[in-house]
């Protein structure tokens, strides 16, 4: 993963975007459909997305869903995620 990336969340996608020239670089659409709204975490060798009350890691390079977890018996709302610090850089 570059410095140079933007990832944004939008109707049920992520979107990775140069951020020196605002060329898109992939395209992801998550396949939870159920909502509008997608929150990102993103780590130095992962990002992570929620959709629709589940949970993707994905790979920043190339927008692939690595694994998904549907959260079991928690419904479908809105799931908010964080990264945790790098500790590797303490």
């Amino acid at each position: 993963m570059a410095r140079d990336d933007l990832f944004v969340a939008i109707k049920n996608s992520v979107v990775r975007i140069r951020k020196s020239d605002g060329t898109e670089v992939w395209r992801t659409n998550l396949p939870r459909r159920a909502s509008q709204l997608v929150t990102l975490a993103v780590e130095p060798d992962a990002l992570y997305a929620s959709a629709g009350g589940e949970v993707y890691r994905m790979d920043p390079d190339t927008g692939s869903i690595l694994w998904t977890n549907d959260l079991p018996k928690l419904g479908r709302g809105t799931v908010l995620i964080a990264a945790t610090p790098d500790s590797s850089k303490t």
